[in-house]
């Protein structure tokens, strides 16, 4: 199942560059000048939450699901609802493929809620960066790791986003800025900046003894598929190759942030961090504080669509989240340990 996943965004990676190939003025599509907006930090912070309200924003542009998953070509302006539904209509008949070839029904929607907007490691999977791959593989296969968590030779990837972006603008230029969101940006955020020179990242944090046990329970439900569920050493092997990546994560993200606020070259107010529990407890005043920190425009409509938003998409609608954190073992490693404390006394 995960080689036809691999073929299938091979594919789609081999139609965007086709397209863009017989569409060559898209590789000069000016983006907007400001931003994009980037969400990005550890999973589990909430940033799937700020990244829907954020959308709601009329002035700005998140990529939908249907623009990345199945027949993203040719790009369709967001107006055209109708193909739109067919688009997502076919997303949704593979869903149930899956669930019939596994026997039951999949719970990753309890665990990570779908909505119209999606993170953009959509594009990254197309372009070979396929974070799934890190947990299914041997624990002792080090080079496949090695590779995935050095920064090293990703041009590539962040190559093939930008094309893709540029395509998307094509058809819907948005009047302010593009929003962006995926943790995988967090391993690669020096790259990134190489291909967005202007843009405004927002960092969520939350405490790691509720990211940790909550991030193993998400990786369970979107990769169980390919192990047998009744065996209790497939869980343990994802809640370790899920702690592990964490780890880089936090690794990373230290790294970038001590360096960037050591350079003389960093744009002045080019982030802002947000905490889990003034996002959860007061949602629309932690958006307009991010706003006014990246002097974006604030608009009534954008604070009419997000209390829309929020009042038709309570927490659990699709189901609930639930992980306990003494079904997991969170002792660590003196390394990640230390990485852990300094993450804490840097933005908890």
């Amino acid at each position: 199942m995960l080689l036809s996943t691999l073929a299938m965004q091979h594919q789609q990676c081999k139609n965007v560059l086709n397209y863009a190939a017989a569409n060559p003025k898209l590789l000069n599509e000016t983006l907007p000048n400001v931003g994009p907006l980037v969400i990005c930090g550890l999973p589990r912070t909430g940033s799937t939450l700020l990244y829907n309200l954020l959308a709601c924003d009329p002035n700005c542009r998140a990529p939908l699901t249907t623009d990345m998953l199945g027949e993203c070509i040719p790009p369709i302006p967001r107006a055209n609802a109708i193909e739109h539904q067919r688009r997502a209509f076919i997303i949704d008949s593979n869903q149930q493929t899956i669930e019939q070839q596994i026997g039951r029904p999949r719970t990753v929607f309890e665990s990570h809620p779908r909505f119209e907007t999606e993170e953009d490691f959509r594009i990254l999977d197309q372009a070979g960066i396929v974070l799934p791959l890190m947990f299914v593989s041997p624990v002792e296969h080090t080079e496949l790791h090695d590779w995935f968590y050095s920064e090293t030779n990703k041009d590539f990837a962040y190559d093939y986003h930008k094309t893709f972006l540029r395509i998307l603008n094509s058809v819907d230029t948005p009047r302010s800025h593009w929003l962006l969101k995926s943790p995988e940006h967090s391993l690669y955020l020096d790259t990134f900046l190489r291909y967005y020179p202007n843009t405004k990242l927002v960092f969520t944090h939350r405490r790691l003894d509720d990211v940790i046990p909550s991030y193993c329970r998400l990786v369970w439900a979107y990769d169980n598929i390919y192990f047998d569920e009744a065996d209790p050493d497939s869980q343990v092997l994802l809640s370790a190759q899920a702690r592990r990546h964490i780890d880089k994560m936090i690794e990373h993200i230290i790294k970038f942030r001590i360096h960037r606020s050591q350079s003389n070259d960093a744009p002045q107010n080019e982030i802002i961090d947000i905490a889990y529990d003034d996002l959860v407890q007061q949602p629309i005043q932690t958006v307009r504080k991010i706003y006014g920190h990246f002097n974006l425009r604030w608009s009534h409509q954008f604070k009419i669509n997000m209390c829309s938003w929020l009042r038709n998409n309570p927490q659990g609608k699709q189901g609930r989240h639930t992980y306990r954190r003494m079904e997991l073992d969170l002792t660590t490693d003196a390394d990640s340990a230390n990485h852990h404390a300094v993450y804490t006394n840097l933005f908890l």
